[in-house]
């Protein structure tokens, strides 16, 4: 049966990796896809938005430099209409030496352009553009296009026009952002929700199988125990019956008295297992821990090391006082016997919130880090002598009350913490 139940625990434990780590690739695969894409969307609109500015400048552009041609002059009524497009912010003709020749703003014509500008006024392509800030502080796009004249004389033709619709695409574009992230948000609450309900799918699935064998091992403990302990007890009647007529000095006695130790060892084995298995009723009541303790530290075998008790008197919890008290036994028997003749054992409870905590610590070797796993399952056990079954019913008996206990190494120095939780009384 512990072979199984470790088995039954390993496979769980490696389901549910597999599960997270399949979920979380799934969720990381899907999200790099969608930031991906929206990514690429993104870079897309902004290279179509420049594109459509482009696209506007120079069909302009050709649209003057014809008109110039046909009409000879950059003033005529046909290069105004071109230029007065409501997308156009301003517009400029200027020659080689930086005079401007015609601008939107009449008033400007006859000016010179700066000589930062003239710097780039010839560029050395046919045109070329770049997004600028204005004076008023709006977003602009400069075009500069050389104008060619039919007498082979070139002129600078900028065109500054507004962002405002390739902006507008940006922005619509830049929106997308605050979707996917809305998307990838609902994309990993639902993958952890997932997880969780798919976790506790496969414990309630283990736990119901931890039950069925449960009652299994009922099943078997009853229908043997009966036929074990009437073998027992015509056994042990019999060998204290030859022991009383044999005399004092007999040689005989000593092996006897072995017969005897055998017969109680198998008498407290079959104890336990019928301890474990059956089906418990709790007779839960507001309990003193304080004098539970110090009961459980009087109950416990004898010890020459040093016990340090730390526990409010009015600290209550709600407990079956003979289960709770058997388990606090056991986990000071287990720590003692962990520590050997001498070492501190410290045990302490205080109130943690709803709860009430209880800590046996020892300076004993400590748990094996292959074995912590393994701790609260049926007959598994480290000790030569040992059933196996005393953690496991401490953590059958103290979730049927609503409680929870958990055994690890100490954080500083050797040893172990056991730690138990119980419900507290809610009294003040």
């Amino acid at each position: 049966m512990g072979i199984i139940f470790k088995g039954q625990k390993r496979g769980r434990l490696f389901s549910l990796t597999g599960l997270r780590i399949g979920l979380a690739f799934f969720l990381l695969l899907v999200s790099a896809a969608i930031i991906y894409t929206t990514a690429q969307n993104y870079s897309s609109a902004q290279s179509l938005a420049i594109q459509a500015l482009e696209s506007t400048a120079l069909a302009l552009s050709s649209s003057a430099e014809s008109a110039l041609r046909a009409s000879g002059s950059p003033i005529s009524m046909e290069m105004r209409q071109i230029l007065s497009d409501r997308i156009v912010a301003y517009a400029l003709i200027a020659g080689k030496n930086g005079q401007v020749l015609f601008h939107t703003n009449p008033r400007l014509v006859g000016s010179y352009l700066p000589d930062e500008e003239l710097q780039q006024k010839w560029p050395a392509r046919t045109a070329s553009g770049r997004r600028i800030t204005l004076l008023t502080g709006l977003p602009a796009y400069q075009f500069n296009y050389i104008l060619h004249r039919p007498d082979g004389t070139a002129e600078l033709l900028r065109l500054v026009l507004h962002t405002t619709p390739a902006d507008r695409i940006i922005s619509e574009a830049r929106r997308m952002w605050w979707t996917v992230g809305a998307v990838l948000v609902l994309l990993w609450t639902v993958g952890v929700l997932l997880e969780r309900v798919l976790t506790h799918h496969l414990r309630l699935k283990e736990e119901a199988e931890r039950r069925k064998q449960l009652a299994l091992i009922g099943q078997m403990t009853a229908v043997l125990a009966h036929e074990i302990r009437n073998a027992l007890g015509s056994m042990k009647g019999y060998v204290q019956w030859v022991d009383e007529k044999l005399e004092a000095e007999d040689i005989r006695k000593p092996g006897l008295m072995a017969v005897l130790q055998g017969v109680e060892r198998i008498e407290s084995l079959v104890n336990e297992l019928l301890l474990f298995s059956r089906e418990e009723t709790f007779h839960l009541e507001r309990l003193a821990i304080a004098s539970l303790l110090q009961e459980a530290i009087q109950a416990a075998p004898p010890w020459r090391g040093t016990v340090e008790l730390a526990s409010a008197p009015d600290l209550r919890a709600m407990a079956d006082r003979e289960k709770l008290l058997r388990v606090l036994i056991n986990g000071i028997r287990n720590a003692i016997q962990s520590m050997g003749e001498k070492g501190i054992l410290k045990i302490a409870a205080h109130q943690d919130g709803p709860w009430v905590q209880i800590h046996i610590e020892d300076t004993g070797a400590g748990i094996p880090a292959a074995e912590i796993p393994l701790l609260f399952t049926p007959f598994h056990t480290t000790k030569t002598d040992g059933t196996g079954l005393g953690l496991a019913y401490s953590k059958k008996v103290l979730e049927g009350m609503g409680g929870k206990i958990k055994l690890a190494n100490r954080e500083r120095g050797a040893g172990a913490l056991l730690t138990i939780h119980m419900p507290h009384t809610g009294e003040k």
